[in-house]
Order: structure tokens, then C-alpha cells, then sequence
């Protein structure tokens, strides 16, 4: 029992140190993993190795690289301004097409954080010319990434489906993925009649039209094509589909190639892969088994969405939700559904935590909360806007939770 509280007690402990010292989260768990496992668990070193996940390492980092790309070429900038464009100037239509245009660019591979990288001062800048909600626009620009970054072809979604793939849930498919699209797009809507949305309808604005595509971007945008298509019919592995479509890329100068690998996103990956080793380490020492049945005892078929969805969503907040929270509880969703006698299935569990522990990141304690505050108008006052998209996280949260408990979250399953 000592052991078993003593791993966990590490995985808590990574965190807030992290958290306190901004230090890598996944450093200091691989330090634990090597201290706990090693003097206290008696596991080999190889053993302890050999909890990196390399797969998941792989699929990400080929992923991150292609997009990487076509971010420094500027072809998905361009490509957001066309689509703007498309609005024509009108006010009403900007926020939704925003919403949507971050879902899709999301989805095809860049991840949330990227996308809203990429969307958040372009839309903040528009939204404080046309007079549309800062709020607004910040929580459909993140909640839209938050939606796209839950495909198959996105880091966020790759880690979900990995997880429940090797953790006994099996193949999840797109479930995952169109879960999040629906629960959010529902919630997305609601937000947008609650802060104005309707009331900017027949006002219009001034909007120029966009530059054509280079040829690097045209060859670009092809090469984003090829992934989803590969993919989706040809059923290759999504990490060296992107690969080998980078070092295409890169053979045809789209991008300079040690820009390009600089901007895969190093310190997530490491947070990601870092963390599971820890959490490989206290599920041998038993810590894991002891988690599940913690949550087993709060629970019972009734509880057991909304207080996950709730645990995953407050956890998220002050930490990592692909690094810390997916990685932490999907792996107790097959024995916590098994203690409730199986009255809910660890593919509902696993969508709960997987979509869940992304409602709350619009908080400004999270990367895109704070990429928002970064993004806002000079002029805006910052104060209000931390508050609100704080309050925005946990409206958020309840809204997941109630949609979950009356069964929205089981649709895809």
C-alpha cells in the first residue's frame, strides 16, 4: 500500500514541481520514474526504457514536422485568410467562420495549440476592428482547435487513441473524434447566442481579398491532401505518412529544414512521453490499480461521467491535458468500468476524459487561455478578460458534464 501510494504521490509531485519551478514536467517524471522504480520497485532500468512510448513519439513527431512546414512557408496563414475571405464582410459570419476554420485546420494535422498559435492574433485583431466579442472570438477560436485536435490526424488525438489502444478500451476509430465535435459545436452555439452573436446579423465590415498561393504553397496544401487521403484510404501509419511527405517537402525546398524540425514542438513531446513513463512505472508498483479503485468508490453508474468529466476538466486546468491528464486516467477506465459491474463502458469513460480534460483550456492558466491574453488588443483590459475566459472554462466543464450524464458522449460509440 505504501509503494502503491508513494508512485502516485510522484505523478502529483512531478507536476506541481513542475508547475512551481517551470520546469518540463516530463523531465522530472522521467527522473522519478528512474529513482521510484528503480530503489523502491525493483524494476530494471530496460524495463523502466522500455515505458517510452515510441509509437506515440513517432506518430507526433511526423505529424508536428509537415505542419511545422507549412507554417513557416506561410501556407497556412494564407490559407486562413482565404477563408475569411469568404465572408465577405459579413460580422455575424466571422466568429462562426473562425469557429470552423479552426476545427478543420486542427483536424487535418497542426493540433490546438498550433492552430490557435495561428488563429488567435488574426482573429483578435478583426474582432476588435468589427466590434465583435474578444470573448467570443477567443473561446470559438480555442474550442474550435480543441475540437479539430481531437482527429486521428492530430497530436492530441493520436495520444487519446494510442492510450485507449493500448490500454485494453481498443480501437476507438473516430468516436473520440466526433464526440468532442458535437458536445463542443453544441456548446460553441450556446456561447455564441449568449454573447452576441445574433445581434451582429446584416452589419458588415471591410475585408481585402487575399494574395494567391505560391507554388511552395500549392505543393504544400497537395502534400496536406495526401495525408488525409493516405491515410484515411490507405490505412498507413499517420506519423510516416507525414514523414515521408515532409522529407518531400523538404527535397523541393518548401521550408528550411532546420527551421522546420526546430519548430516541432520539442517540450510537449517530452512532457507527453516523459509523464507515460512515469505512469508506466506506478501502474507495475500497483499505484494505478489503487487510483481505479479510489474512483470506483466515488462512483456508480449514475456519478460516474459527471465526476470524471469534472476530475479531468479541474486536473486540466493546472496541467497538461494530452501530458498529464489523458495519460493518467485512461488508464484505469477497463478496471473502474469493470468495478461498476460494467453499466458504463470504458469507451464512454475514455471519451469523457478525452474530451473533458480539453473543455477547460480556455483558462488562462493554459497554453491557448494564455495565447489569448497575449493575442488580445492592447488597448482591451487583460484583468476582465482573465476572469471571463477563467468563468468560460468552468461553464465549459459543467456544460460536458451534464451533456455527458444524459448520454450525448455515447453517440459515436
Amino acid at each position: 500500500m505504501v509503494v502503491e501510494l508513494i508512485s502516485l504521490f510522484a505523478i502529483v509531485l512531478a507536476i506541481a514541481i513542475g508547475f512551481w519551478k517551470n520546469i518540463n514536467v516530463g523531465l522530472i517524471a522521467l527522473v522519478f520514474s528512474f529513482l521510484i522504480g528503480t530503489f523502491l520497485g525493483n524494476i530494471p532500468v530496460n524495463t523502466i526504457i522500455g515505458f517510452w512510448p515510441m509509437r506515440l513519439f513517432f506518430t507526433t513527431f511526423g505529424v508536428t514536422l509537415l505542419f511545422s512546414i507549412a507554417k513557416l512557408n506561410g501556407t497556412l496563414e494564407k490559407l486562413a485568410h482565404f477563408i475569411i475571405y469568404q465572408s465577405r464582410g459579413r460580422k455575424a459570419l466571422i466568429p462562426i467562420i473562425f469557429y470552423f476554420l479552426a476545427l478543420v485546420i486542427a483536424s487535418i494535422g497542426p493540433g490546438n495549440i498550433s492552430t490557435s498559435a495561428l488563429l488567435l492574433p488574426i482573429g483578435l485583431v478583426i474582432a476588435a476592428q468589427t466590434g465583435v466579442s474578444i470573448l467570443l472570438m477567443s473561446g470559438l477560436i480555442i474550442l474550435g482547435s480543441i475540437a479539430g485536435g481531437l482527429s486521428p490526424l492530430a497530436p492530441n488525438g493520436i495520444v487519446a487513441l494510442e492510450l485507449a489502444a493500448t490500454n485494453g478500451v481498443g480501437d476507438m476509430g473516430a468516436s473520440i473524434y466526433l464526440s468532442g465535435i458535437l458536445s463542443i459545436t453544441l456548446f460553441c452555439a450556446l456561447m455564441y447566442v449568449s454573447l452576441g452573436g445574433l445581434r451582429l446579423s446584416g452589419e458588415r465590415f471591410s475585408i481585402t481579398k487575399p494574395e494567391t498561393f505560391d507554388k511552395t504553397q500549392i505543393l504544400t496544401l497537395f502534400s496536406m491532401l495526401a495525408l488525409v487521403l493516405w491515410v484515411i484510404i490507405g490505412g498507413v501509419n499517420v506519423g510516416f505518412a507525414a514523414l515521408t511527405l515532409a522529407v518531400g517537402l523538404f527535397l523541393f525546398k518548401a521550408a528550411d529544414q532546420n527551421r522546420a524540425i526546430i519548430g516541432v514542438p520539442w517540450s510537449t513531446l517530452v512532457l507527453i512521453c516523459g509523464t507515460a513513463v512515469l505512469i508506466g512505472v506506478s501502474d507495475e508498483m500497483g499505484g494505478i490499480a489503487l487510483l481505479t479503485n479510489f474512483l470506483a468508490s466515488l462512483m456508480n453508474q449514475w456519478t460516474a461521467v459527471p465526476i470524471l468529466a469534472f476530475l479531468s476538466g479541474v486536473m486540466s486546468i493546472f496541467s497538461s491535458a494530452v501530458g498529464v491528464v489523458m495519460p493518467t486516467l485512461i488508464p484505469t477506465t477497463v478496471a473502474l468500468s469493470n468495478e461498476l459491474g460494467g453499466t458504463v463502458s470504458p469507451a464512454l469513460l475514455t471519451t469523457i476524459i478525452a474530451v473533458g480534460s480539453h473543455m477547460t483550456t480556455t483558462s488562462p492558466f493554459s497554453t491557448m487561455g494564455a495565447l489569448a491574453l497575449a493575442s488580445a488588443p492592447e488597448h482591451f483590459d487583460r484583468k476582465k478578460l482573465f476572469r471571463d475566459l477563467f468563468l468560460l472554462s468552468f461553464v465549459a466543464l459543467a456544460f460536458i458534464a451534464l451533456f455527458g450524464w444524459l448520454g450525448g458522449l455515447g453517440l459515436f460509440l
